[in-house]
């Protein structure tokens, strides 16, 4: 199934069919990534950038919280709001917020290496997709800058 929330899906000028996951793929995904699609796990450095991202927010925010917060890990009911300190909340939100810092430059990583195109042969270009499929005009939608 191709997920359309996807780096690929979101930054291609064709318009996507919603059941149609063959028109998707051959849309979205060059020959060389359809044939062996392993290949598309090895592309340098975005393997360690989703790991990282996924080690900082688990790791590290959510430790952060367990121990600023330990009142909202159990479950308590609704009451839990009333134990909660507004100075204890006020800086897991300030950290939270700062965790920007490290988290955004990680996302754009991930998504400029899963954007681009992995090939094994130098015939297909790297910046091109299929031209099997027509561009999708938006004429009959607004645009958003």
């Amino acid at each position: 199934m191709v997920d359309l929330s996807s780096p690929r899906a979101i930054t291609t000028p064709h318009k996507l069919p919603w059941f149609d996951a063959a028109y998707s793929c051959r849309t979205l995904f060059t020959p060389t990534e359809r044939l062996r699609p392993w290949i598309l796990y090895l592309t340098p450095g975005l393997l360690a950038a989703q790991v990282t991202h996924i080690t900082y927010v688990i790791l590290v925010l959510r430790s952060i919280r367990q121990l600023i917060l330990p009142e909202l890990t159990g479950n308590h009911g609704f009451s839990i709001w009333q134990d909660v300190s507004s100075v204890r909340l006020s800086i897991f939100f300030i950290l939270a917020l700062a965790s920007t810092a490290v988290l955004a430059p990680l996302e754009v990583i991930s998504i400029r290496l899963a954007i681009q195109r992995n090939h094994a042969s130098p015939e297909y270009n790297s910046v091109s997709q299929e031209d099997s499929s027509p561009e999708y005009s938006g004429a009959d939608e607004d645009v958003i800058g």
